[in-house]
Order: C-alpha cells, then structure tokens, then sequence
C-alpha cells in the first residue's frame, strides 16, 4: 500500500480537530477558579467596601448639624388632686407658682451646691400645667381639627380625644430648666429640677397642706375652773370624739398600720380610747346628768342649759321619727307600685299575643320585657338609697335617745349616800390624764407618717420620668442608613469588579 495515498489526509484531520478542542476549552469559564480568585483577592474586596463607607460617613458628617443642650424637662403628676379640682388636702388653693416660691428655690439651689442666684433661677425656670409627653398627642389631634378635609365622625372623636388628654393634663405639671441663662451643665440643671420639686413637697408637708385626712385636737385638754362639772364631761366626751376620728383616720393610710411608736401601734391606741370611753367617760357623765340636781345648787345656770339641750333633742326626736316614717311610707308606694306595673305590662303583653303575627309577638314581648327589666332596675335602685337613707336616719335617732337618756337620768337608781362632786373631780383629774396621754400618742403618730411621707413624697407627686433634656444631638440627613448599606453595596461590587480585572490581566502575563 502506498502511505502517502492515504495516510496523510487522515493525519491532517486528527491535527485539526485537536487545534478546535483546544480553543473550545480556552474559552471556557471555570467558576471555581473564579472564585479562588476572588477569595484570594479578599483583602482588596473588603478594602473597596471600607473606602465607600468611609466616603458616605464622611459626607453625611459633613451635612450633619450638631446642637447643645438647651432645656431640661421634668414632668411629674400631682398626687393630691382629687374630681379635677387645683386644691390642697387641706383646702388651700394649688398654683404652678408655689414651686417657684423663693423658699423653695434657695431650698433646691443650696442642695444642688451650685453657683447660681434665685434670679437667674426665676428667669431660667418655667412651669407648664400638662405633661411634655402628651405634647405630641395634642399636637397631632389639633392638626387633626384644623385640617377641613376631616370627616365629622373623625373630629367628633378628636375633639373628645383631645378635650381628654387636656383633662388628664391637668393633674400634670412640666418644669422646663433654660440653660442657656444658667452656667451650668445639663446634669447639673436636672439634679436642680429634682431638688425644686422635692423642697416644694417637704415644704408643702410641713407647713400642714397635705394634712387631709388626720384633724385632731392640737391642745391638751384641761378642765374648766369652778363646780361646772357637767360642761367638763362634755368637753371630755367631745375630746375623746375627736381623738377616735384622728385614729381612725389614720389608719386609712397606707404603711400607718403597720407603725409602731413607742411599743405601741394604731389598734392599741384604739383599744385604749374605745376602754376610756366605756369605762370612764360615758358612765360619768351619765353619772354627773342624773345628779344635776346636786350640781346645780351652786351653779343655776346648769339647769337652764340642761332644759334647753333637752328641749331641743326632742325637737330634733320628733324629725327623726317623722323622717323615717316617711321613708317606710315611700318604700311601701314603691313596692305597690311596681305590682301594678309589672301586672299592666304582663297582661298586654298578653292582649298583644292574641290579636297579632308572630313576628309582632315577638317585637312586642321583647320590648315588654325590656320595660319591665327596666322597671324592676329602677325600682331596685330607688329602694337601695331611701333603705339607706332610713338607716343612717335609725342610727341617728338611736344615738340621740342614748342623749336623751343620759339627761334625763334614770328614775329606778337608788340614792348612794357619796358626794356626786367629790366623785366626779376626783375621776375628772385621771380622765384628763388620759386623754393628755392619748392625744401625744396621735401626734406622734402623726408625725412618723409625716417622716414616712417626705421620705418617699408618695402623697404629694410622682415623677412621670426623669429630667429629659432637649438639644445636644447631633441630626444626620434623612435615610442615613439606606445610604450607608448602599454605599457598602456599592464598594462590594467595585471590590469585585476590580478583583476580575486583577485576576486578567495576571493570567495574561
């Protein structure tokens, strides 16, 4: 066989189709080397990425405003403040003014140990009656009634919402520190609000605005010169009154029950008034009217008086008596007239169900029962305040014939062969005594819960939250975070992009 006849074309066309192989592959991406590429070229990724958040920091810093503290805000919430009324427990008129009283302000600024005068406290000092926290919700509501394109079911809410909040203001106050007249810092001018608003509550406390609920009798009893000893009885009998009411009502306080003052709490003090008055006071006075006679020799006027009070507790009897009589005469028609109702809407309800549709029927029979449901919670209602009128009026005629009782005297006692006054003195002396003792112990109880209170201030204001102070930020532009991941976007694909074209041009060399 002759090779070059047929050999050589078939060594030409394997030469030829390893050349196109060849190229095939040269023109290929291999993703894996790509990516080794990029990883090994990581550092100036995250190079390009650093350089662009750099940029963008740079230039929002460049736009950004910086403010300095301004004001320092401190709302807090009145405590004492009861049916929307600006009074003290004790009656006394409230203003915002009174915690800019000049004894409250040296009070604050010697606490706070700071070189500043009660002018320039005066000038820097503001005090709003609402609270900085709702400022924004009224804000939002006015603009609200202020905008025409409102529906009127929306500003009739609005105005209720916001006449609310305006409500609810009231028993706030926002004390506002300027700064900018004061040289100080923005922690010192929030340790002065606190201090302002903590000297204007022990004030308030000690000079007696808070004192509410404890009315007792500041002096010591003492019984009257001469031989009135019926006039004493009655001033004790009054005292001891006034002394039970200062006990009881402070043991409405919260935490005074728990006090101990000298070995002893509220419920032994209680205890002992509740024996002086069985034991003591009430039989003897009893005593000293039953022999009004005796006491009298010496003294006419005794048995004037006696008639008179006597005259005038039976007047006040025969109101009583006709007072609750009429009560049992309106609980009697009440009780009549509700049968009668009740039977006229159950027998046309009746007469209904006989001459109409079903449909009718039932509209009927269902308005009749809410006549009657209506009816019957009326009447119940009625009943329960005249039932309790005609109690409190029972009690009070009870009491007043337990006072009758006491001046006329009781018939059926037999005469003991004593001297009335001498007794009476006598026993006159140690229920003073007691009745000194008792009334020191109240004042010293008075006194603990005074200690308890400025302690905590619980009773005056409560602190809303702590001194804000407004100004001293620093405002970037609007959608700063969009455009700082942006920028790092941004320097990702640049580090990418950078790195490929690296990854080329070294693959040529």
């Amino acid at each position: 066989m002759n090779p070059g006849a047929e050999g050589y074309p078939a060594v030409n066309s394997n030469v030829q189709s390893s050349n196109t192989n060849s190229s095939v592959n040269d023109d290929e991406i291999d993703l894996l080397d790509l990516l080794r590429s990029i990883w090994s070229q990581r550092g100036l990724v995250i190079g390009c990425m650093l350089v662009a958040v750099l940029a963008v920091l740079s230039f929002h810093f460049s736009k950004a405003t910086f403010s300095v503290a301004s004001r320092v805000d401190y709302p807090i919430s009145l405590s004492f403040l009861s049916d929307g009324k600006l009074n003290y427990p004790n009656g006394s008129a409230f203003s915002p003014r009174d915690l800019m009283a000049s004894s409250v302000l040296l009070d604050a600024i010697e606490q706070s140990a700071v070189e500043i005068t009660l002018i320039d406290v005066n000038n820097a000092l503001i005090i709003q009656q609402s609270n900085s926290l709702l400022q924004k919700s009224e804000q939002k509501l006015t603009d609200m009634l202020t905008n025409a394109k409102t529906p009127d079911d929306i500003r009739t809410a609005a105005e209720q919402s916001l006449q609310n909040l305006k409500d609810l203001g009231l028993g706030y106050l926002t004390l506002s520190l300027d700064l900018t007249e004061l040289a100080i810092t923005q922690q010192q001018g929030a340790v002065l609000l606190s201090n302002v608003v903590d000297a204007w509550a022990k004030q308030s406390i000690d000079r007696g605005l808070m004192d509410l609920t404890i009315t007792r009798p500041m002096v010591a009893f003492t019984a009257t010169n001469g031989n009135n000893l019926i006039d004493n009885y009655d001033r004790a009998s009054s005292y001891l009154k006034s002394l039970d009411v200062a006990a009881n009502q402070l043991s409405r306080l919260s935490g005074s029950n728990s006090l101990v003052v000298n070995g002893m709490t509220l419920e032994d003090i209680q205890r002992r008034l509740n024996a002086l008055g069985d034991r003591d006071i009430s039989p003897l006075r009893g005593f000293a009217y039953n022999n009004s006679d005796v006491l009298s020799k010496t003294n006419s006027a005794i048995q004037v008086r006696l008639f008179s009070r006597q005259r005038l507790l039976n007047l006040e009897h025969d109101r009583l008596t006709k007072l609750i009589a009429s009560y049992d005469l309106a609980l009697e028609q009440l009780g009549s007239t509700n049968q009668q109702n009740l039977g006229a809407a159950n027998q046309g309800s009746q007469q209904n169900q006989g001459g109409q549709g079903n449909a009718a029927q039932f509209d009927q029979s269902f308005l009749d029962s809410l006549l009657q449901l209506g009816t019957r919670l009326g009447a119940v209602d009625t009943r329960k305040q005249l039932f309790n009128s005609r109690i409190k009026a029972v009690e009070e005629l009870l009491s007043l014939e337990k006072e009758i009782a006491i001046l006329k005297g009781s018939a059926d006692e037999k005469t003991l062969d004593i001297n009335p006054e001498a007794v009476l003195k006598d026993a006159l002396q140690d229920i003073a005594k007691n009745l000194n003792e008792a009334q020191q112990d109240i004042t010293k109880f008075v006194d603990a819960t005074r200690e308890i209170t400025i302690a905590n201030h619980t009773q005056v204001y409560t602190a809303s939250t702590a001194p804000q102070v407004r100004g001293g930020l620093m405002q970037l532009a609007p959608k700063f975070v969009l455009m700082l991941v942006l920028g790092a976007v941004l320097g990702l694909f640049l580090g990418l992009f950078i790195a490929l074209i690296r990854s080329a041009l070294l693959k040529n060399k």
